[in-house]
């Protein structure tokens, strides 16, 4: 099984909830280890549908897989999807009109909800709501990317994702969302400008880092819960 985690943070806690080991060796994935009777294999995708898509690829063209699950955090649309919940999407699509996708979850997990991606961050309500509008309960940037390519070659998949935040709670912004590089690091000196403006943030950029370490946790726990039968 190929585990793909979108950013940095989302891969730390993978390797944590499945207690992988490092695989400094191999040229595509990063960690591995096992989950019940499942053999995995993780690494990061970066941000985004077509930086999700190359890594699909790689992650294919690496060996035999029987399933690609994509591990991580979402924005919520839903009410019912607070901060800190959980989604297990049945259907993801690539906004605004692409192709919808249907997950294979791993029994006996039952899949639920719509999960709608995005190629960057919506945080204007006349885009999100009519999103919600449709029946995606939340947003990500990567899961419609994977999906496509693994219904290319007929590999199931699956999307495990931790509501981290939600549009409406208006944390999220154009500005932050541009502190952080590709593979969902932080970039130093975007940091440093937008604190040095206003130091007060700090604060909403510590809540914020809390929120998005303890979901992806929540999702890598799940997913690790489910492969384990545990």
């Amino acid at each position: 099984m190929a585990v793909l985690a979108p950013m940095k943070p989302e891969l730390k806690a993978i390797v944590k909830s499945f207690a992988l080991h490092p695989t400094p060796d191999h040229p595509v994935f990063t960690h591995a280890g096992t989950a019940g009777s499942w053999v995995v294999a993780t690494l990061v995708t970066g941000m985004g549908p077509a930086l999700a898509r190359d890594a699909t690829r790689k992650a294919l063209a690496a060996g035999p897989c029987d399933h690609v699950m994509v591990i991580g955090i979402a924005g919520g649309l839903d009410p019912d999807l607070p901060v800190g919940s959980l989604m297990v999407p049945n259907r993801v699509q690539l906004y605004p009109e692409g192709p919808e996708f249907h997950a294979h979850p791993i029994p006996p997990r039952v899949a639920a909800g719509g999960l709608m991606t995005t190629d960057g961050l919506f945080d204007d309500d006349q885009v999100w709501r009519p999103i919600l509008e449709r029946g995606f309960g939340a947003v990500d940037m990567e899961a419609a990317g994977v999906a496509e390519v693994c219904e290319d070659a007929g590999v199931p998949w699956s999307v495990y994702r931790g509501i981290s935040d939600r549009p409406d709670e208006h944390i999220v912004d154009q500005a932050v969302f541009k502190l952080s590089k590709p593979d969902g690091s932080a970039d130093p000196v975007a940091l440093a400008k937008y604190l040095a403006r206003d130091p007060r943030r700090a604060k909403a950029l510590a809540h914020l880092n809390r929120c998005m370490q303890d979901s992806a946790t929540l999702a890598a726990d799940a997913a690790f819960a489910d492969l384990s039968g545990s």
